[in-house]
């Protein structure tokens, strides 16, 4: 309860600070531990019929040492990965990258065209306005609990057969 205390006194001091209600996200929001911050985060819209999705985030390392992103999970997915995406000539390929490290001091940015969250087994499509809820498990800071507001941000959706 003590490490919760000072999330959830960021978190409405966040919302306040941003004019939205306490219980509404907003692209802005940070998460924060006591060792990095999370913000900027979204997921893009998804077509009926489609069962994955994208979604994006920055993570700041705030301390002397390296942190690694162990695991990612969703009530609105079966299962949640970081992917990286490259291109090989015209073809762009996609993997899982299983662990994401957060060196010290730095921002990973996980963004369209790059890494990102690659949610599988989606049941119903993110929607313009809906917010997904996603649970990160850091190796050193432990989970934080993120909320990606459903938006275009000028990058379309993607998916694949992973």
């Amino acid at each position: 309860m003590k490490t919760l205390l000072p999330l959830m006194l960021a978190f409405v001091a966040i919302a306040a600070a941003c004019g939205a209600p306490a219980n509404q996200s907003s692209a802005h929001e940070m998460h924060t531990t006591a060792a990095l911050t999370v913000h900027d985060a979204w997921a893009a819209p998804t077509p009926a019929g489609v069962d994955v999705a994208a979604g994006y985030l920055t993570i700041s390392n705030h301390t002397g040492a390296t942190d690694r992103l162990l695991n990612a999970t969703s009530p609105r997915a079966a299962r949640v990965e970081v992917h990286e995406m490259t291109m090989n000539g015209a073809v762009m390929q996609m993997r899982a990258v299983e662990h994401l490290e957060i060196a010290a001091g730095h921002d990973v940015q996980l963004g369209p065209g790059g890494m990102h969250l690659m949610f599988f087994g989606v049941t119903q499509p993110f929607a313009e306005g809906q917010t997904i809820p996603v649970h990160l498990v850091f190796e050193t800071a432990g989970a934080v609990d993120v909320n990606l507001p459903v938006n275009r941000r000028g990058a379309p959706s993607h998916g694949h057969g992973g």
